[in-house]
């Protein structure tokens, strides 16, 4: 092994360990935060780039070259459920993401999260915390529910179809189904479903793509959305007044925490030792 080949190993142990400090810190930071996903780094041996034209295998003696990270967030990981006082906070007990978008109308991309905290802006347009808009689809809906496209802003002032906005007087309140059904109370004691909220599935969420602010969007690897009712096939149960929380386990984070801080000075002491080892080399062919 080469001087350089030391200073590599240790220099590469250092950016791994530093990769899962990162995903540690993200996590205890976000432990509180609705519907996110802990990350997770996993690390593996590297492999010297000669050893396969040397015709050696790492079972054979070979010292490897170093350690490389790799995170992930652990998007199908289930949060616990826990239960609120507002009547339009959601949670997803099962597989599926809630559709929401950008802007409350217009061309906007669609994104997916489970984060749930939806309250009414002053249209009555329900958004979450992180400023995304719910979308869902007409009353009628049910089972398939078409494309995103064919989805619209979930809004609890829109009034029900066919009916007479006079004889039903000021909305009473809202509750939010199982089945994704947002069912709307009036002043005349009728009850009516103005919406119904899809979930969207993917054929791998693992491989749905971080975008902001816990939602994600759709890659190759995750496959496009499907959107199906919940309850329906293989989509869990939405719970309304519930939210669905954090997944990160504080305790478990900060073990990690200290095994990683401790692989991590041990990596910086192998470039230390290297160093002493290289000037002392200089010093006796001087």
């Amino acid at each position: 092994m080469s001087f350089s080949g030391l200073f590599s190993i240790g220099l590469s142990g250092l950016s791994a360990f530093s990769t899962g400090l990162e995903a540690v810190s993200s996590n205890i930071a976000n432990s509180q935060t609705t519907g996110y996903k802990r990350v997770r780094t996993d690390f593996a041996d590297l492999i010297p780039s000669d050893a396969h034209a040397l015709g050696q295998s790492v079972g054979a003696g070979v010292i490897g070259g170093g350690v490389a990270a790799v995170s992930r967030q652990l998007v199908g990981e289930q949060g616990a459920v826990t239960r609120t006082n507002n009547a339009t906070d959601i949670a997803v007990s099962g597989d599926g993401f809630f559709v929401v978008s950008q802007a409350p109308a217009g061309n906007a991309s669609f994104l997916f999260t489970r984060a749930g905290d939806f309250k009414a802006d002053a249209l009555g347009n329900l958004v979450n915390s992180a400023g995304f808009y719910l979308q869902g689809a007409g009353a009628g809906a049910t089972g398939g529910l078409g494309s995103l496209q064919s989805l619209q802003t979930v809004n609890i002032n829109r009034t029900p179809t066919g009916a007479d906005p006079a004889a039903l007087g000021a909305l009473a309140g809202v509750e939010i189904d199982a089945d994704g059904a947002v069912n709307a109370t009036y002043a005349n004691g009728e009850t009516h479903t103005i919406f119904r909220i899809p979930l969207a599935l993917f054929v791998n969420p693992e491989g749905l793509e971080d975008a902001e602010r816990s939602a994600f969007r759709n890659t190759t690897l995750s496959g496009g959305a499907r959107l199906a009712g919940a309850q329906t096939g293989s989509a869990g149960a939405i719970e309304g007044s519930a939210l669905e929380i954090s997944t990160v386990d504080i305790g478990q984070e900060f073990s990690t925490l200290i095994s990683t801080q401790r692989a991590y000075s041990t990596a910086s002491r192998v470039i230390s030792t290297a160093d002493e080892l290289w000037r002392t080399l200089v010093r006796t062919a001087a």
